[in-house]
């Protein structure tokens, strides 16, 4: 048996830790570029924080907002104003498309060429690789569900292609990841919703995948664990209107997102997420929303493929593992399958027909697919079966 773990040099979790921001950031250089989402900083004071303890401590701030899910063009025009100002070290604060331009950017910085030359299955001609060491990244996610402050990749969107894609390499894992729960009590119910879903999905996907190993595996089990109590804890939160999820509530999430996101950057993911990056491109579909919606299909026509070409593979028996812990212990495929659409409805994520899906994109959402997260789903599926999970997922 051989395996490694690649993730964070440091990881630094606790309530109230993003106090540690400024500190840790300028210990790594003094010229700092600052990236935030249009309100990650908002809640509880925590934007002047930082920013009085960074412009305290640091040489220069170059403080620049995100306000959608990155696109290349933005990357690119980003990369040249962090060049343009010397900055020596990146601090990304907000959701994981925050911490994907942070990563994105620190990575160009060091290394020549535009974005779209990194991305994989799009780069004009071959795939540039990173050679060079990025800048050090220190990572605050302010919501629990990419896990991006602890993997090694950014998904940028190519508009004029209609695609999502990856830039990766194992050089752009933030230095520091620190995780405060306190930053996420406060999420918008959307926002909470879709991240939390995600992380769920890479739990999932990553303790089937073809790259699950024993780390992984006891990460993903804990997170699980972890993460489905939470997102239901969540659901119960939202049912009663609560303005604010309890301290525990949001322990759970943050470190279930933590540990999903340790567990995709080492084990791979799966068919949600193959299928879930041409369907935000093409359809405008938010990510987590579109993890919520392919989730059961996709979990159903694996195990299909599963037990029919493969009944007595790893991956088949870990699937039935997975099925008793979603159903506690009743061994119900159906059952399992129903308990994740109740959930995804709880939580308020409409389908995907609801938003606004329709079958006349299968094919170019198929085609698109291929590559990528579909590469670590536990069995190869047909486009036939893709088309199933699709058509499933449409849902009323």
């Amino acid at each position: 048996m051989q395996f490694q773990l690649r993730t964070a040099s440091q990881i630094v979790f606790g309530k109230g830790e993003h106090r540690r921001a400024a500190s840790l950031t300028t210990g790594l250089g003094r010229r700092v570029l600052l990236v935030t989402g249009a309100s990650s900083l908002d809640a509880h004071g925590v934007k002047r924080q930082i920013l009085d303890s960074l412009y305290e401590r640091a040489e220069h701030v170059e403080h620049v907002t995100v306000r959608s899910e990155p696109e290349v063009s933005l990357v690119d025009a980003l990369t040249v104003q962090c060049k343009d100002a010397g900055c020596q070290v990146v601090l990304a604060v907000g959701g994981g498309s925050v911490i994907d331009v942070g990563k994105a950017v620190a990575a160009l910085a060091r290394n020549d060429g535009a974005s779209i030359d990194y991305l994989e299955d799009v780069g004009r001609g071959l795939v540039r690789p990173v050679r060079n060491e990025p800048l050090a990244v220190v990572a605050v996610p302010t919501t629990a569900g990419s896990g991006s402050e602890v993997t090694r990749n950014s998904v940028l969107k190519v508009p004029e292609l209609k695609v999502k894609r990856s830039l990766r390499s194992d050089l752009m894992i933030p230095k520091i990841a620190l995780v405060d729960p306190s930053l996420i009590e406060s999420a918008p119910q959307r926002v909470a919703a879709s991240a939390g879903m995600d992380a769920l999905t890479h739990l999932l996907e990553g303790y089937l995948s073809k790259g699950a190993q024993p780390l992984t595996d006891a990460l993903a089990l804990q997170g699980l664990a972890l993460m489905w109590r939470a997102l239901h804890e969540l659901a119960d939160f939202f049912e009663q209107q609560t303005t604010s999820l309890g301290t525990q509530t949001s322990e759970h999430l943050a470190l279930g997102s933590l540990w999903g996101g340790v567990v995709l950057a080492n084990a791979g993911l799966g068919a949600v997420h193959g299928l879930v990056a041409p369907l935000g491109g093409l359809c405008d579909v938010a990510h987590g929303d579109g993890c919520a919606c392919l989730l059961p299909a996709t979990f159903r026509v694996n195990a299909e493929a599963l037990l029919r070409r493969q009944p007595g593979s790893p991956a088949t028996i870990r699937l039935r593992e997975l099925v008793s812990l979603l159903t506690n212990g009743k061994d119900s495929l159906d059952l399992a399958l129903d308990r994740l659409d109740t959930l995804r409805r709880r939580l308020g994520i409409r389908s995907l027909s609801q938003q606004g899906v329709t079958s006349g994109q299968f094919a170019q959402i198929i085609a698109s697919a291929r590559g990528g997260s579909m590469r670590s789903n536990p069995i190869d599926l047909s486009d036939e079966e893709l088309a199933t999970i699709l058509e499933a997922s449409l849902g009323p």
